[in-house]
């Protein structure tokens, strides 16, 4: 699929069904056969990682479809190799009830200990429930100790079992539900970019 027909798809079925039905597909661009047992290793070994059922991890964004989907990065190309001033990571959703909460409650205890803002740095993410690692700096604190570990265990397992050379970044979400409302608002803004109403 390339971004014209993921617009035209937008247009016909609209960001709700696409979201159900293409996003978390049992497909993903940067596996390169694309047959889709590729990803579902990727998913089943992954999901050993963080402890939660294959079915609780996806790829989205530019390693789902090859491009991205952020509306201000304008569709831009997958860029696989870390010699391109700005490669492309790969954006992995973890759905885990139990790792939500258990990082929120850190983030708490590190904004009461006054220890990060993680007021101003993870608000938006935790009102959105989902919780974002492997992107900066503000990561490296001791209450996110545990997910930072599992990041490092699923980048691992990411380049030596399963071949990707890229960055991989975890946002962890409490439910599929949290997951899809927040896909959904970002395919809406999409479509508003593109005149899709």
């Amino acid at each position: 699929m390339d971004s014209n027909e993921l617009l035209r798809q937008l247009r016909t079925i609209g960001p709700v069904e696409f979201a159900n039905a293409r996003l978390f597909d049992a497909h993903a661009w940067c596996f390169p056969t694309r047959s889709g047992s590729e990803y579902e290793d990727a998913r089943a070994a992954l999901s050993e990682v963080f402890g939660v059922e294959p079915t609780n991890i996806a790829i989205v964004g530019s390693g789902k479809y090859g491009f991205s989907m952020a509306p201000q990065k304008g569709f831009r190309p997958f860029q696989p190799n870390e010699e391109d001033d700005d490669p492309s990571d790969i954006d992995l959703v973890v759905i885990s009830k139990a790792l939500f909460n258990s990082t929120w409650q850190r983030l708490r205890q590190a904004h009461f200990n006054d220890a990060i803002d993680a007021k101003r740095l993870y608000q938006g993410d935790v009102f959105r429930r989902f919780i974002m690692v492997g992107t900066d700096d503000f990561n490296d604190t001791k209450y996110l100790r545990d997910l930072m570990l599992l990041l490092e265990k699923a980048r691992k397992v990411a380049t030596t079992k399963l071949g990707i050379s890229q960055t991989l970044k975890i946002r962890v979400y409490a439910s599929w539900s949290d997951a899809k409302s927040y896909h959904i608002w970002s395919l809406q803004r999409l479509g508003e970019e593109h005149g899709i109403q």
